[in-house]
């Protein structure tokens, strides 16, 4: 990979392409689309997903890791900003993911290609998405829930 500033910077750039290509979504909501954009992305090709060539390049990067950062940071924000899962808890959720895929047992979504190897670009990615989702959140003079069960990985 390359160095972190340059991580960062495609980041950075990839959410905001990617905020620009669902732009007439409203927000809160368009984070909830770009989420489900980036599964079919990451996933493309796969149990219904389209190929990878729907999508516009400039949407894309080859980097697998750094998509997975893009994608964990838009999942983030949508579960915080509307009100799906309360900030605490996504972030517990990352930790334990973390720590999943550190000790290689976090769960896949398709059973065909293994996760991203854990990076702090991706750990940062969510710290943000959190962070954003809770500006969101209270934009929205929604609540969030105390608690709720968290997703199933199957």
């Amino acid at each position: 990979m390359s160095p972190i500033e340059t991580q960062v910077a495609r980041l950075n750039d990839l959410k905001t392409r990617w905020n620009a290509y669902r732009i007439s979504v409203p927000e809160p909501d368009r984070y909830c689309q770009i989420k489900d954009d980036l599964y079919q992305v990451r996933n493309a090709g796969w149990n219904g997903n389209p190929p990878i060539s729907v999508w516009p390049a400039t949407l894309i990067d080859a980097d697998d890791g750094m998509m997975a950062a893009v994608e964990h940071y838009f999942l983030c924000r949508c579960w915080v900003g509307n009100a799906i899962y309360p900030a605490w808890e996504v972030s517990a959720m990352n930790a334990i993911y973390d720590w999943g895929k550190i000790a290689g047992v976090a769960p896949r979504h398709n059973p065909n290609k293994p996760t991203t190897p854990p990076s702090a670009l991706q750990m940062a990615a969510k710290l943000a998405g959190v962070r954003d989702g809770e500006a969101d959140l209270k934009k929205s003079g929604k609540s969030a829930p105390w608690i709720t069960s968290p997703p199933k990985y199957y």
